[in-house]
């Protein structure tokens, strides 16, 4: 058994895997059900949204496999490889791993990826949280991930997580095909170097001290997901001065 453990199952499945996920998260949002039982879309959020691309340099522009940062975006078909976190000593292997959820934050405080992100746009609330622990053969643990989400009425979740990952990481995502609806920037928050997923659904990837957040929504201005980058980078760093 290898000796690191793999991180952010979203990260090791093929660029085709992000429309999948856009029709999940529709599917588990929406004002109500069809006769036939499929959601219906919250509409007033589609309504609302206007597409935008974020500042930055779009990798449709460049030449694959490129690394920018701590991200490596790999030629369309390719298959990245999964993020993993080094076991804390040489022979530990993992044993267990611990999964909790609710719908308050008190439970997790002690958890070391926990945050309370600074900055939500108007009208969500918080309404999951849920985390992941690796628990060691001799009986040491990991704390992995930690996750939230938000909801508006009639509106797509935001999920904001925060994954660790082992300090010499690379964080690779699959270029997307010409045509495909889907782009990548490469742009900077706060002098932080940013990956940004545009088009449905909107992503924001960055890379903190070992640690890789990631910021999702569907139909909402990239610049209030970019504000939540922002808030909490402006927080790491005002933490650590």
């Amino acid at each position: 058994m290898s000796k690191r453990i793999v991180l952010g199952i979203f990260l090791a499945v093929a660029a085709s895997a992000i429309t999948a996920s856009a029709v999940v998260v529709v599917g588990q949002q929406g004002g109500g059900d069809e006769p036939n039982g499929a959601k219906i879309a919250p509409i007033k959020a589609v309504e609302e949204w206007t597409p935008k691309t974020p500042p930055g340099t779009p990798v449709a522009e460049l030449a694959l496999p490129a690394d920018y940062g701590p991200f490596r975006i790999t030629p369309p078909g390719s298959v990245p490889v999964p993020l993993s976190i080094p076991s804390p000593r040489p022979g530990v292997e993992q044993a267990d791993m611990e999964l909790k959820q609710t719908e308050t934050l008190d439970e997790f405080r002690d958890h070391d990826l926990f945050f309370e992100p600074p900055y939500i746009p108007s009208g969500w609330e918080l309404t999951e949280a849920h985390a992941e622990t690796v628990i060691w053969d001799d009986g040491s643990h990991t704390d992995s991930m930690f996750g939230v989400a938000y909801q508006r009425p009639q509106y797509f979740d935001i999920d904001i997580k925060r994954f660790l990952i082992a300090p010499d990481s690379k964080v690779q995502r699959v270029g997307h095909t010409p045509g495909s609806g889907h782009a990548y920037t490469l742009g900077e928050i706060r002098g932080v170097p940013a990956l940004f997923q545009h088009q449905a659904p909107l992503q924001v990837y960055f890379v903190s001290d070992g640690v890789l957040t990631f910021i999702e929504g569907v139909a909402i201005d990239f610049d209030e997901l970019i504000k939540i980058a922002d808030a909490m980078i402006a927080e790491t760093e005002e933490g650590s001065s």
